[in-house]
């Protein structure tokens, strides 16, 4: 047995779907395990009583009458000398010599058989095996290695049959039960794999392989814990292994333990430093650590030692995306699409990067050539919704986007049905909030559509959200996440909401204001935000999921003279203001407890200026004049190169041209800014 080495988790760079933001950080996504025996397979090869009965009478005849019958044993041994020393011509010819004497002689057969795989005619090999078996099937090497010429010509099914045949022949043969596990395995069915290698490993606890094998099948089941055991017992027996190595580090990885992955990889290398895997997981947790100018540098040495890595020129393109340097990023992308055209993740990935890139077209072909590989894909299905929205494609963008629950493994389960749209006649419906705080602000507009097609509507909103949730029109009950549900009769996700009414660009619900400011919040804020003659202007420069905007680079706006300036800020970042020198801006933090008090700020303001965060949604949902900073490339419901939103008629947005480029969005804001504030 060898050992069998499985390749490192490998990056692939979805647009995750995160709170307010499909625009996320890739994920890694592990290639599938290579499963070979790195020792070669192994043909067992021995002659029954009966067939040295049969020889041993030839040899008797052949002395008697002047050796004219040829002695067979020796003849076979010779045979079995030229096979093992790779004089595989040599063997098949007295192979042959044999048959010509004794046709049915099965252990020739057998070995005639695996020299004819051997030198590349393997469905030859096949039939001489299968004779021999008709010979005599009672030998367990000759299932066993039939089993390994269909394993080795892609077939683990055909071969299962095969090693169970020999199994039942050799119960304790560890051989044949390694090899069923690796067959196994190669099925996808690991639970059966880990039972085999088990089962091998009672008979010999001491193999290396059968540790890291059985290591490897433990992981893909999620059984993290047991898999590094079997790893560090692997090890154990052989501290200098390379591949155990990798799998111990991969397992770490998956429990994000990073830092004790990065020494795993680091002690493969310092045992082999040319070991390109070990540079692609390398390469992989330095850029989870954010270290992507390292990472990126890992890769290229794995690409100078082996230039048609796929896993190395995917992931390259990964890290070069993460740095911004697309175009770069698009070239290995392709290169790695030429190595393995038929992997649906990489025409994924180059989606990805077009689509980071602006190409969108492009980008939706890429998915489209994914899903023809994988249509069961459900990251690229999401991703080609995200695309098609961002596009104004709603029709069949609102359907590809419920992929998201497949893709985010979203695991809301009630035991009432699923609501599709039609009359709910006074049925009450559950509708819950599964995203973000701008997600729900902005879709709690199909409450009141709800509420006319006759049901009683429950929303179920986060915490903060539920005094301003019950002043949307149509609602009956309004419960915070985590408190104990009322009895329903069908539920609806608060985002599928636009699929079900089958909104496209001319239908959404545009009606402003949908929410309106609690009574109970609006104590106070009229000292807070005086009445002033000049504009009175909030504003919010960070979130959860857009990140911050270094305040210095919004200068052009701090000179504009006759404004009025209020942070509507929350959290650490509400600090940000002190880095400013000779600005004045009032801190509204300390009273911005909930999404009502803020809403009450906002709307004693003339305006707010937000990048792409929940106050923006607030603000636009409450019919404020509201105007937003959107980075580049902008999240889907922003559309493409319009300045209005079809979704907030109050709304005003002033895009990035280039990634990053705040300053040039800030000049142009401060020039609309000016003209109001005069």
């Amino acid at each position: 047995m060898g050992v069998v080495r499985k390749f490192p988790p490998s990056a692939f760079a979805p647009f995750c779907l995160a709170p307010g933001d499909a625009l996320g950080s890739p994920r890694f996504v592990r290639f599938p395990g290579r499963w070979i025996c790195t020792g070669g397979l192994r043909y067992q090869v021995s002659m029954n009583r009966k067939q040295r009965r049969v020889e041993a009478r030839l040899g008797q005849h052949g002395r008697a009458a002047d050796n004219l019958v040829p002695p067979i044993a020796r003849w076979f041994g010779a045979a079995l000398a030229h096979q093992r020393g790779g004089r595989a011509a040599d063997a098949e010819r007295v192979c042959r010599e044999i048959l010509s004497v004794d046709p049915d002689h099965a252990q020739t057969l057998h070995l005639l058989g695996l020299i004819k795989h051997q030198r590349g005619r393997s469905d030859e090999g096949i039939e001489h095996i299968r004779t021999a078996i008709m010979r005599d099937g009672r030998d367990p090497a000759f299932h066993h290695n039939l089993g390994n010429i269909l394993k080795a010509l892609g077939r683990p099914g055909d071969s299962i049959d095969c090693y169970e045949r020999a199994l039942a022949l050799a119960p304790t043969s560890v051989d044949t039960l390694y090899n069923l596990g690796n067959a196994y395995q190669d099925l996808g069915q690991p639970e059966r794999a880990a039972a085999y290698f088990e089962r091998a490993l009672r008979l010999n606890p001491k193999a290396i392989e059968l540790h890291n094998n059985l290591g490897n099948a433990l992981q893909d089941l999620g059984r993290l814990d047991e898999a590094i055991g079997c790893y560090r017992k692997a090890l154990a027996l052989r501290p200098d292994l390379g591949d155990s190595l990798d799998n111990l580090a991969g397992a770490l990885q998956a429990q994000g333990n990073w830092d004790a992955a990065q020494s795993c990889y680091e002690r493969a290398l310092a045992l082999r430093p040319d070991r390109v895997e070990s540079l692609v997981g390398l390469g992989v947790v330095l850029r989870a650590q954010g270290r992507l100018e390292e990472a990126v540098a890992r890769y290229q040495r794995a690409l100078e030692l082996s230039p048609d890595h796929p896993e190395a020129r995917n992931n390259l393109g990964v890290a070069l995306v993460d740095l911004g340097r697309r175009e770069e990023a698009i070239t290995h992308h392709k290169k790695a699409l030429t190595l393995q055209p038929r992997r649906a993740e990489l025409h994924y990935n180059l989606g990805s990067a077009l689509q980071r890139q602006g190409l969108h077209a492009e980008a939706l072909a890429c998915y489209g050539r994914a899903l023809a590989l994988k249509p069961d894909y459900a990251q690229a299905h999401l991703n080609r919704s995200l695309a098609l929205l961002l596009t104004g494609e709603f029709d069949d963008g609102w359907q590809e986007y419920e992929w998201r629950f497949s893709a985010k493994a979203y695991d809301r389960r009630f035991d009432r049905p699923l609501w599709s749209g039609e009359p709910l006649a006074g049925a009450r419906i559950l509708i819950h909030a599964e995203q973000g705080f701008g997600d729900t602000l902005q879709f709690v507009r199909y409450i009141p559509a709800v509420a006319e097609c006759g049901g009683r509507v429950v929303l179920e909103v986060p915490a903060s959200l539920a005094g301003l949730a019950r002043t949307v029109a149509g609602i009956s009950e309004v419960v915070a996440a985590g408190d104990p549900l009322p009895t329903f009769d069908c539920h609806c996700p608060l985002l599928s909401l636009p699929r079900v009414f089958k909104t496209n660009l001319a239908t959404i619900p545009k009606t402003v204001p949908y929410l309106t400011v609690p009574a109970e919040a609006s104590a106070g804020w009229a000292d807070r935000i005086p009445t002033s003659p000049r504009p009175k202007v909030g504003v919010v420069w960070a979130g959860t999921t857009v990140g911050a905007i270094d305040l210095r680079l919004l200068q052009p706006l701090w000179e504009v003279d006759g404004v009025s300036w209020f942070s509507l800020q929350v959290g650490d970042r509400s600090a940000d203001i002190s880095s400013l020198r000779g600005v004045k801006i009032a801190d509204l933090s300390p009273w911005l407890t909930d999404f009502a008090e803020t809403a009450a700020a906002v709307c004693r303001l003339d305006l707010v200026i937000s990048v792409d965060t929940s106050v923006a949604h607030l603000a636009g949902a409450l019919g404020r004049p509201t105007w937003l900073l959107l980075r580049y490339p902008p999240e889907w419901r922003w559309l493409l190169e319009r300045e209005d939103s079809p979704w907030y008629p109050t709304g005003r947005l002033f895009r990035q041209r280039n990634e990053g480029d705040w300053l040039s969005v800030a000049r142009e804001v401060a020039a609309a800014l000016a003209q109001m504030a005069y």
